[in-house]
C-alpha cells in the first residue's frame, strides 16, 4: 500500500537514472507510463527491478560484540550510534565525523543526510554521484549556473544535431535512446557519434568521429575553429548573452585541420563536414557520457554550443547521461562537501541564512573533504564514519588499504540491505528498505522529480533510510528533525532550495515536473528549459574559455595499449543480467600477440590482472582496446589507462560479468 492509500501504486525504476515508471502485480514487474518511458515500456534492468527484493537480506539491527556481529535491537543500536558520535566529537570536534551517502537514496533521504552532518558542524558529506560526470557537472555549474542537464531528453525531437560523445546511450540507457534521440534521427535529425569505440549507438549515427584516446578536447576545439572560421558564429547570442569572445577566438588560432585529423586519427573530411553541418543547423544538442570527462573536452563542447546560440530554447543545450537512479537528486539536496542544497556554494551567505532560519543553526562555510580523502583519513583525522548505501571497501583503490582505514575507525556504521564487504568492518549495521520498498522523490538525469510509492514492504525489521536518519538527527541535533514524513523533509527542501521553491509534494503525486517549475502547467514547452533567458551566473552571462587542446594530448611513447573504458548506467546488475566483458581488440593487434576471436587473454597493469576472453574486431582502432566498466574497475584504480595483453590460460568467462563492482544499492 503506498504512503496515500492508492491501490495500485507506482513507483520509480532504483536503477539508472533515466526513471522510468514501474508497479509490481503480484506476479511481476510491469512497466507504466511515465515522464521517462511514455509508452510504459522497461529495459531487460527494469524489469528486474525486484530481483535485489529476493536477495538474502538483513533483517534486523547488528552491533559489533568481542568481534563479532549479533543481533540487537534498534534502540540498542541507535543508542551505539549516539553514544560513539558524541564521544568522538566531544574529544576531536565535528570534523572528525563523515557521512558517506548514495545516488541511490531518495531526496529526501540525501537531504536529512547532509543536514545531520551540516547541524553537527561539519561539511564532511559526500556522495558518489558527485563523482560521475565531475569535471562536465563542475563546467556547467561554473558556466551556466548548475551542474544539470539543460534540456528535456523530450524536446530532443525539435533538434537537428545531436553529437553524442563519449557515451553509449543505445545500451546504456535504452528507454530513453528509444524515445528520444531514435525519434529525432528518424524525423530528420543528424546523429554524430564521437567515441573511440564502435558501438550500439554508432550503428544510427550519420557520422562517426573515433578520436585517440586522449584527443577529445582536440577534436572537439578543432570543430569551434572551423564554426569560426566558416563564419558560422550566432553573433547576437554572443553578444548579447556570452562573455571573453575574443580571449576565446585569439585561443583558437588557424587550425591545420590535416594534422589535426593526423594526431587525432580520424578523417579530415569528416571533422569539416561535422563543422559545417552544426554551423548550418537551427538547434544543436550535446550528450556526454562518461567518456567526456575532461574539463577541457567539456569547455569546448559548451564553446561550441555557446558560438552557435544553442542553450536555452527547446531541440538545445546539454543533456548529461547520468548513470546513478538519483544522482542528480543527491547533488540537488547537497549531498556533496562543497555545495548546499540548491547547489550554492558552502559559503553563500544568503543560502547558510536561509538554512540557518530553518534549523536553527547556520552550516559551516568551509568546504568538507571529499569521500576520497575522508577515507584516506579514517583512523586518523576522522575517527567515525556513517555510511547510507555505499560500499566504501571496494572502491576504485586498493583494496586492502581501505579496509585497515576502515577498520581503524573508532566507530563505523553502514545501513544496507544485505551484508557487504563495507560491513564486514561495521561496528553498527542497520538493516534498510530497498527503492521499491521507499516513499519519497527522486530526480533523473534530466531534473525530472518524481514520486516513489512502496510497492513492497521491507522485509523483518528493516527500515527506510529515511527512517534511520530522521531518528538519529532527532537523538543527536533535537526538534530540527521532527519529519514525520518524506512529505514534510520535501516540504523543507522546496523552502531553502530555490530549484525546487514551486515543487509540491501532492502535486508530484499526480505528475512529475522539471525544477524549477514555471506556473502550474507542466506540459508548457519551456517547463524546465534553464537559461531561456539569462544564465545563473552572477552578471546572467556565460563566459568563454580560451582552450589549449595541445596540452591534454599525450604524445608519450607507450609499450602497451590505451584501453577505453565502457560505462555504466544504474551502478548495479541485476540478478540475471549481464555486461559483455571480452576485451574488444583490433585484428592487427591481436595478430601480433597471436591472439584469435575468443581465446583467453589477460589484461595486466600495474593496479591488476583481469582475465577476459578477446573479441576481435574493427570496432576499436590499432593501439586500442575496450573492455566494460564492470570488468575493467580494478585496473583503472590508480588511474593507469594503458595496459598489456597476453594470451592466458582459460578464460573466466564467455562474455558475461555479474555484480556490482562500485557497491552500489538498487
Amino acid at each position: 500500500m503506498s504512503d496515500d492509500g492508492a491501490e495500485s501504486p507506482t513507483t520509480v525504476c532504483p536503477f539508472c537514472a533515466v526513471g522510468c515508471r514501474l508497479t509490481h502485480d503480484g506476479v511481476r514487474v510491469r512497466g507504466r507510463e511515465g515522464p521517462a518511458n511514455p509508452n510504459g515500456r522497461l529495459c531487460r534492468k527494469g524489469v528486474r527491478a525486484f530481483d535485489a527484493v529476493d536477495d538474502e537480506r538483513l533483517t534486523e539491527p547488528l552491533v559489533r560484540r568481542d568481534g563479532r556481529l549479533v543481533p540487537a535491537s534498534w534502540e540498542t543500536a541507535l543508542d551505539r550510534v549516539v553514544d560513539g558520535f558524541e564521544d568522538v566529537m566531544d574529544d576531536q570536534g565535528a570534523d572528525a565525523l563523515a557521512f558517506l551517502g548514495a545516488p541511490h537514496c531518495t531526496n529526501e533521504e540525501n537531504y536529512l543526510l547532509q543536514k545531520l552532518a551540516r547541524t553537527l558542524g561539519t561539511n564532511n558529506v559526500d556522495n558518489r554521484a558527485r563523482l560521475c560526470h565531475a569535471e562536465t557537472a563542475r563546467t556547467l555549474a561554473d558556466r551556466l549556473g548548475y551542474p544539470a542537464s539543460t534540456n528535456a531528453l523530450a524536446d530532443l525531437r525539435e533538434t537537428d544535431v545531436l553529437v553524442v560523445a563519449g557515451a553509449n546511450p543505445a545500451a546504456r540507457h535504452p528507454v530513453a535512446f528509444d524515445s528520444a534521440v531514435r525519434p529525432a534521427v528518424t524525423d530528420g535529425a543528424t546523429l554524430v557519434h564521437v567515441d573511440p569505440h564502435e558501438n550500439e549507438t554508432t550503428r544510427l549515427a550519420d557520422r562517426h568521429v573515433a578520436p585517440r584516446p586522449g584527443t577529445d578536447a582536440l577534436v572537439a576545439t578543432v570543430l569551434c575553429s572551423l564554426v569560426v572560421g566558416n563564419g558560422d558564429v550566432d553573433r547576437a547570442f554572443v553578444r548579447e548573452r556570452t562573455t571573453g569572445f575574443e580571449r576565446f577566438r585569439a585561443s583558437l588560432r588557424d587550425p591545420d585541420v590535416d594534422a589535426v585529423a593526423a594526431t587525432a586519427g580520424v578523417d579530415p573530411g569528416t571533422l569539416r563536414s561535422v563543422a559545417a553541418t552544426v554551423g548550418d543547423a537551427d538547434r544543436v544538442a550535446v550528450l556526454t557520457g562518461t567518456g567526456v570527462d575532461e574539463t577541457a573536452t567539456a569547455d569546448a563542447l559548451l564553446g561550441l554550443l555557446l558560438l552557435t546560440g544553442n542553450l536555452g530554447r527547446p531541440g538545445t543545450g546539454v543533456h548529461v547521461l547520468r548513470g546513478l537512479s538519483n544522482e542528480q537528486g543527491a547533488t540537488d539536496a547537497g549531498c556533496v562537501p562543497d555545495r548546499l542544497p540548491g547547489h550554492r556554494p558552502v559559503d553563500d551567505d544568503a543560502a547558510r541564512e536561509r538554512l540557518r532560519a530553518e534549523w536553527g543553526v547556520a552550516p559551516p562555510a568551509t568546504p568538507g573533504d571529499t569521500e576520497h580523502d575522508l577515507v584516506s583519513a579514517f583512523g586518523d583525522e576522522v575517527r567515525a564514519a556513517l555510511v547510507v548505501g555505499e560500499n566504501p571497501a571496494v572502491a576504485k583503490r586498493d583494496a586492502d588499504r581501505v579496509a585497515r582505514r576502515l577498520d581503524a575507525l573508532d566507530l563505523l556504521v553502514v545501513t544496507e540491505l544485505s551484508r557487504s564487504e563495507t560491513t564486514a568492518h561495521a561496528d553498527v549495521v542497520l538493516p534498510a528498505a530497498a527503492g521499491v520498498e521507499k516513499a519519497g522523490t527522486t530526480t533523473n538525469l534530466d531534473r525530472q522529480v518524481q514520486r516513489l510509492r512502496p510497492v513492497a514492504d521491507p522485509p523483518g525489521e528493516a527500515r527506510p533510510d529515511f527512517a534511520v536518519l530522521r531518528d538519529l538527527g532527532r537523538r543527536l541535533v533535537g526538534d530540527a528533525f521532527d519529519h514525520a514524513t518524506p512529505r514534510a523533509a520535501f516540504a523543507e527542501l522546496t523552502r531553502v532550495a530555490p530549484t525546487y521553491a514551486d515543487l509540491s509534494y501532492d502535486a508530484l503525486g499526480e505528475r512529475s515536473r522539471r525544477w524549477p517549475a514555471r506556473g502550474d502547467d507542466a506540459d508548457d514547452p519551456g517547463d524546465g528549459i534553464l537559461y531561456a533567458e539569462s544564465f545563473a551566473t552572477d552578471d546572467g552571462r556565460a563566459p568563454f574559455v580560451p582552450l589549449d587542446p595541445e596540452g591534454t594530448v599525450d604524445d608519450g611513447e607507450r609499450d602497451g595499449l590505451r584501453l577505453v573504458v565502457g560505462d555504466r548506467a544504474g551502478g548495479f546488475v541485476a540478478d540475471g543480467d549481464a555486461s559483455d566483458c571480452r576485451l574488444t581488440v583490433h585484428p592487427d593487434d591481436a595478430a601480433v600477440r597471436s591472439l584469435d576471436d575468443g581465446d583467453a587473454v589477460a589484461v595486466v597493469n600495474d593496479a591488476a590482472t583481469v582475465e577476459t576472453t578477446a573479441r576481435v574486431s574493427t570496432a576499436v582502432r590499432p593501439g586500442v582496446v575496450y573492455l566494460h566498466a564492470d570488468a575493467a574497475d580494478p585496473l583503472v584504480r590508480g588511474g593507469e589507462t594503458t595496459v598489456a595483453v597476453r594470451p592466458a590460460e582459460a578464460p573466466p568467462c564467455r562474455g558475461s560479468v555479474h555484480g556490482d563492482p562500485d557497491g552500489g544499492r538498487p
